[in-house]
Order: C-alpha cells, then sequence, then structure tokens
C-alpha cells in the first residue's frame, strides 16, 4: 500500500474560544483542512464541543492533541481555572476514535511551535539579541496568564507560573492586592495581568459611582476616556512586571513570544513604553533582561501549529504504509 499523508486533529482549547482544526501532513510540510471557533462558554463540555467539531466528519485521525489551559501531572487534566469543565481522557478517546491522542497544555502547544514562526509573524517590542542556546518562552496574555518554554534541545514544557503571587511596589498595587484578596483570597500574578485584571484595575481608579465596565470597553475607550486610559496604561505595566518576573525565572535568553487575544489588543510597538519599562525594572538584573528579544505574536495559529506538530510525534511506532 502506498504513503498517504496523515490526518491530524489539533485544537487550541482556551476559556474564551475554542479553536480545532483538521491537519494533513506530509514530508513535513502541514495544511488545514478545515477548521472552526467555538464559544467555550456556550458548551458544557470539551466532548461536546468535539462532537460538534466531527458531526459531518468522515475519515479517521491518525493522530490528535489538544492543548488545554489547564496544569496537567501524569497524564491527569486538572479541572479548568476559567471554565467550569472536567476533561476525562478516556471520553476524549472515544470522541476521536483513536488512542493516538496527546492533551497538553496550551501555552504548551505554541511553544512547540515557535520555531515555524517568521518575521512577518512577530511584532518585534524590544530587539535584544537572540541566544541561540538559550530558552525561548511564550506568555499568553488572554482570558488567564499562561506561561510555557522551548528549550534548545526542541523540548517544549508546561508551567503555572502565572498562578505565582503578585508582588505590589506601590500605595495602588496594595490598594488593588486588598481589593483582590478581599474577593478571592489569593493573589496571583493572572489577577493583574490578564483579561481577568482590567475591570477591577479601572474600578480603582475610576471615581465612586462609576458603572462597571468590561474589558473590551475598557480597551476601547482607551484612545479618549482618561480613566480608561490610565487604566491601561497600568494594565500594561503589570503584564510587563508579571513577564520581566517569567523571563528571569526560565532565562528567556532565546526570545520572550507574547500570544493572546488580550495581548494583541493591548500592546503593539507604539504603546509598548511602560511594558517595556516595568519588564526591565529588575534591579541588578536589567543589562540582563535589555538583552532579551520580545515580541508579540500575530499569528493566529500558533497552538494549532504546535499541537499539530505534537499529534505527529505519537506516529513515531507507525508503519509507512499505514
Amino acid at each position: 500500500m502506498g504513503f498517504r499523508p496523515n490526518r491530524i486533529l489539533a485544537g487550541d482549547i482556551g476559556a474564551t474560544h475554542s479553536r480545532l482544526a483538521v491537519f494533513r501532513h506530509q514530508n513535513n510540510r502541514y495544511e488545514i483542512l478545515r477548521s472552526a471557533t467555538y464559544s467555550s462558554p456556550k458548551h458544557r463540555s470539551l466532548t461536546e464541543v468535539l462532537a460538534s467539531f466531527l458531526e459531518n466528519e468522515q475519515a479517521e485521525f491518525d493522530a490528535v492533541c489538544l492543548g488545554l489551559p489547564v496544569p496537567i501531572h501524569s497524564q491527569v487534566v486538572f479541572p479548568f481555572t476559567n471554565l467550569p469543565w472536567r476533561v476525562d481522557r478516556k471520553e476524549v478517546l472515544r470522541a476521536v476514535g483513536t488512542d493516538r491522542v496527546a492533551l497538553i497544555n496550551d501555552v504548551q502547544a505554541s511553544a512547540a511551535g515557535i520555531h515555524r514562526l517568521s518575521d512577518a509573524d512577530l511584532v518585534c517590542l524590544q530587539p535584544g539579541q537572540v541566544d541561540p542556546a538559550g530558552n525561548r518562552v511564550v506568555v499568553s496574555v488572554g482570558t488567564g496568564l499562561g506561561v510555557s518554554a522551548l528549550s534548545p534541545s526542541g523540548h517544549a514544557f508546561a508551567t503555572e507560573a502565572g498562578h505565582a503571587t503578585f508582588a505590589p511596589s506601590c500605595a495602588f498595587d496594595l490598594d488593588l492586592q486588598a481589593r483582590l484578596q478581599h474577593e478571592y483570597g489569593h493573589v496571583s500574578w493572572e489577577r493583574v495581568a490578564s483579561g481577568l485584571a482590567l475591570p477591577a484595575i479601572h474600578a480603582l481608579l475610576a471615581p465612586e459611582q462609576s458603572p462597571l465596565l468590561e474589558a473590551s470597553e475598557i480597551v476601547r475607550r482607551s484612545s479618549s476616556d482618561l480613566v480608561c486610559i490610565e487604566a491601561v496604561e497600568t494594565f500594561r505595566r503589570y503584564i510587563g512586571s508579571a513577564v520581566g518576573n517569567i523571563a528571569l525565572t526560565l532565562m528567556a535568553s532565546g526570545g520572550l513570544y507574547l500570544t493572546g487575544g488580550v495581548a494583541a489588543k493591548v500592546l503593539d510597538k507604539n504603546n509598548a513604553d511602560s511594558f517595556i519599562s516595568a519588564f526591565r525594572d529588575k534591579g541588578r538584573m536589567r543589562d540582563l533582561l535589555e538583552r532579551m528579544p520580545v515580541f508579540l505574536v500575530i499569528e493566529n495559529n500558533l497552538a494549532l501549529h504546535g499541537a499539530a506538530e505534537t499529534a505527529i510525534t505519537l506516529l513515531s511506532d507507525k508503519p509507512d504504509d499505514c
């Protein structure tokens, strides 16, 4: 029997959107045959999203990889942090029709796809100097704050660094921490440097009795409304401070890559001054951080491509004529 292309199902599952795609893989090239995006909160589970996508899919998959916004330990998938879902691996296997399935962290999937990015997929926020032998680190600023990295050997690994404890550095930070602590208990960097944070930052800056605004509305008004402008600038500072911590922890000398829908809405090369200033503001490590390249990723399919690449690794034991 002659060789045929591999059929891969890849997923980039998020608290806001779930994206699925069918890839054809041959000769180290990937082609998206079909893709769809679903509103995650409008579905009761991952398997419900999969059922919707696969309803009219007839052909079998050679391998599957789904990137999930959760910690995964020893193949145990923890509950979603920003969505009321639980994932049962056995249910996923039944839904996709193969046991060649990898469930990985969603930002780990992004890290796995970094090497396929071109200059056209990136906006440079700080040129720095790339160390080819250094780690490349991905920070996803979306509904949550996800962190992963790609080692020089090509190994992508996940972390939960976004849930490290927030460190206030001024009076406003302390006020925000107190408000968030009253509401949530533990205050992580995710609480101040992801899409969850903007409404809380704005509420603390706005006059009493001001209406509560959603993050998207705050960003929309940030071209003219003074309080919204200050809220977004403060938010950029928090992102920069969190990302600087992450860059030092994971030694991102190979480059720091920002992904996620929120990052794309609040950062570009023309408004990144407060972000870069906070990123570098690490005392004796300032010179090191100035040497680390920082990029904003504008390629929307990074996590899907990384998931597809991860799925291919499951086929090492597959005969060539299958």
